[in-house]
């Protein structure tokens, strides 16, 4: 596949900067295989879509990752937390201006391993800013819009976007399975050649979870390996 296969204009003035009143009253495209239609819902109809099909939720939580630095002006992003400590890895910026063993408010840079990514130590718990795509410019108002109304076990700087759109009520109508997966450096790459760095996917999940989607995957007749 060629990069340029997922390119498309998407005017600024359509991306939405603040959420609908309510979760489940955002817009739903449904696209039928069989018949090739597209058909314009609301994502409350989600149930009539499904039907009895599995539905796999991601519980992760969005940390209050993102860390201002005044002198240089820049920030701190926290992408995993490496030990009990306080030792974390990020990205910083300006990072041609930051400095090993320098302390940058609650943040100490120990060590830069490369692409703006450093190993550093937080002193005290995460309490910076949410972390928003570079292309929501507005403040964001209720912080608790960008978790996912099953948002539990926290690790992410960045939410499970298409989570947020789920609600309490619409959840009880649906057969749920959920599995921690948590999201790191890789949603802030380019999309590009993939490239072995030593990062890899955090997750937590129980056996069930794992069992029961491939059981569903199985059933629908799509073959699955089990590693």
């Amino acid at each position: 596949m060629k990069t340029r296969e997922l390119e498309y204009d998407l005017p600024p003035e359509l991306i939405a900067q603040h959420p609908v009143a309510r979760r489940d009253e955002s817009r739903l495209l449904v696209y039928d295989r069989m018949s090739e239609r597209v058909h314009h819902r609301r994502f409350a109809d989600l149930p009539d879509v499904l039907g009895s099909a599995l539905t796999v939720v991601n519980d992760t939580r969005v940390v209050p990752a993102r860390i201002p630095i005044e002198q240089p002006r820049g920030e701190v992003l926290l992408l995993e937390r490496l030990d009990e400590d306080g030792l974390w890895e990020g990205l910083a910026r300006p990072t041609r201006r930051l400095r090993a063993g320098s302390r940058y408010g609650p943040v100490e840079l120990l060590e830069h391993v490369g692409e703006g990514r450093w190993r550093l130590r937080l002193h005290g718990e995460p309490a910076g800013e949410t972390p928003l795509p570079p292309y929501i410019t507005e403040p964001l108002d209720d912080a608790q819009r960008y978790q996912t109304v099953y948002a539990d076990q926290a690790g992410s700087a960045a939410a499970p976007t298409a989570g947020l759109h789920f609600t309490e009520e619409l959840l009880r109508k649906l057969d749920v399975e959920r599995v921690t997966l948590h999201v790191g450096l890789d949603t802030f790459r380019p999309v590009g050649r993939w490239h072995d760095d030593g990062s890899r996917p955090r997750d937590a999940c129980a056996r069930s979870a794992v069992e029961r989607p491939n059981e569903s995957l199985r059933q629908s007749g799509i073959p699955v390996q089990a590693d």
